[in-house]
């Protein structure tokens, strides 16, 4: 899977890739999630890392094609891979944690798959923070 890793993927694809794949990991998006995942990539894409709604649009339609062939396996595969490989300043990890948990939270209900996904990316991303 590494080698169909696509070498332009930053951050910007990462949280993309994060909040999708954790609203999708339970099987059900229903109109709350839908909400909260299009207004958390919208604030991350947008307003964080100022892309325009263009490159925010294109970012996201690349995601979900390249990821809705892969596997869970593969899609966990591919948070380990893209931690490495990104480097994550501590206040985007607390921003990225903090839009997962809106994302989990929006149905008012985080199911086992959800939980346990946001698990697995928290510790997957979280580096050695110096006094954090």
């Amino acid at each position: 899977m590494k080698d169909r890793l696509l070498e332009h993927w930053d951050i910007n694809y990462l949280v993309s890739f994060l909040y999708i794949f954790l609203a999708e990991s339970d099987f059900v998006i229903n109109k709350e999630e839908a909400i909260a995942l299009n207004d958390s990539l919208h604030n991350t894409l947008v307003r964080v890392f100022f892309q325009t709604e263009e490159q925010k649009d294109a970012i996201i339609k690349e995601v979900n094609a390249y990821t809705h062939t892969l596997t869970e396996t593969q899609k966990m595969e591919l948070v380990e891979t893209l931690a490495k490989k990104i480097d994550i300043p501590f206040d985007v990890y607390e921003l990225i944690v903090q839009e997962l948990n809106k994302i989990a939270k929006s149905d008012k209900y985080v199911s086992v798959e959800e939980h346990s996904l946001l698990f697995y990316i928290r510790l997957k991303l979280n580096k050695d923070y110096d006094d954090n």
